[in-house]
Parts: C-alpha cells; sequence; structure tokens
C-alpha cells in the first residue's frame, strides 16, 4: 500500500511539473535589442485616423518610435505614432506583455488588432482594434472602429495612478474570453468586449512622445 501511494504521488508531482512547464512556455518572446530580433516577422501598420505609418529606430536594448527633432512637435501623432503587430495571429486565452519605457508626456502601449488591410497607397492600416495604453497618468484602453462609414475612437476602460516617467515597466494583458484585464505596477483595469473575435493581431506602439519598447511575449 505505501508503494502504491508513493507511486500515485509520484505521478501527481510530475504531472504538476508537466503542466507547470507547459503552462510557462511561452507562444512568442521577443528582445528588441539590436539583432536579436527579425523585423520582416512584424508588420509596420498605421492608425487610419491619422496620415502616418511611423518607424522605428534601433538601439543596442530596445526599439524607439521616431519622433520630430523638435522638442515642440514632438507629441504630435503625425511623426511620433508608430506601431507594429506581430505576423501571425493568436487565438484562445493568454497573457502578452511587452517592457515599456514612457518618456515624458508620451504613451506607449500594447495594440489588440481584429484585421488588417492596405489603404489607398499601399500601407498597411487597422480594421477594428484597440489601443491597450501605459502614461504617466495611469492605462487607457482606446476602441477604434467605423460607424456610418467613418472612423472614429473612443475610451473603453482606464484607471488614473501615478507612473514615472523614463522608468521602464512591464505591462501586461490578460486575455480571457472576452475579457482584457490590463496590468501594470501593482494596477489593474478590466474589461468585458462582447464582440471581441478569437483570433487576434498582437504587437507594441510609441506615441505622443519617446517611447521605448524593450520585449514582448505571449505566453498561456
Amino acid at each position: 500500500m505505501k508503494q502504491v501511494t508513493t507511486l500515485i504521488l509520484t505521478v501527481l508531482l510530475l504531472s504538476t511539473l508537466c503542466a507547470a512547464a507547459h503552462a510557462a512556455e511561452p507562444l512568442l518572446s521577443v528582445s528588441f535589442a539590436e539583432k536579436a530580433w527579425d523585423p520582416a516577422a512584424w508588420t509596420l501598420c498605421r492608425n487610419p485616423t491619422v496620415d502616418y505609418l511611423g518607424k522605428w529606430v534601433q538601439h543596442d536594448t530596445y526599439v524607439e518610435n521616431e519622433t520630430p527633432a523638435d522638442p515642440a512637435k514632438r507629441s504630435a501623432l503625425e511623426g511620433s505614432l508608430t506601431t507594429m503587430v506581430y505576423a501571425t495571429k493568436f487565438s484562445g486565452d493568454y497573457t502578452v506583455a511587452a517592457t515599456l519605457q514612457i518618456g515624458a508626456g508620451a504613451a506607449p502601449g500594447i495594440i489588440i488588432a481584429q484585421d488588417l488591410t492596405d489603404d489607398d497607397k499601399g500601407r498597411p492600416q487597422y480594421g477594428e482594434f484597440y489601443e491597450c495604453i501605459i502614461y504617466e497618468k495611469g492605462i487607457n484602453l482606446w476602441h477604434h472602429f467605423a460607424r456610418d462609414g467613418k472612423r472614429t475612437y473612443e475610451k473603453t476602460s482606464w484607471s488614473s495612478f501615478a507612473l514615472k516617467p523614463d522608468t521602464p515597466y512591464k505591462f501586461e494583458v490578460h486575455k480571457k474570453g472576452k475579457s482584457l484585464l490590463l496590468s501594470v505596477d501593482g494596477h489593474d483595469v478590466g474589461v468585458l468586449i462582447q464582440t471581441l473575435p478569437d483570433e487576434l493581431y498582437l504587437g507594441v506602439e510609441g506615441c505622443e512622445g519617446i517611447c521605448r519598447a524593450y520585449d514582448f511575449s505571449v505566453t498561456r
């Protein structure tokens, strides 16, 4: 009986360890350090409400959205808004995470996009999508969509608290079914989106100032 009990406990322990190992295995893990990632695996996309595609500037350990040299123009969307999504969609429940640094007045974030199309100039652009944004005053979740044939957007959810500029933060978006939970620095904001599809493009964003992205991951 003792041997049977020991065997059962061993099997349960191994099952638990295997399950934990599987749960921790990332679907995607990317460092944005120089020569550590493949830009060809990502699609640079345009927000349809801003006639600007943007560009990422490579540094030793991170990428940074290109911004105007004139500090007075650095917060403008035209000239600073840069986003990209991984070329393959993700489905099911998962956690998206990115280490992002907020420049003074800036707004980096995680992109969740339902679909991509080309604009009249052949530039990739989002259809319906969400911007999960962190900035010095907290979290904002913006929903971008078309209404009556015109592009518009609305703030779907938010939470107000202080974050420090020029400080890297681990920002996470947990997807479970139709729900999203946005988490950073011990603060959370949740939202239920009944129209959220199962398959989604995921990526990063920098805008309204200097933003840095150090890494990006998707895990179950």
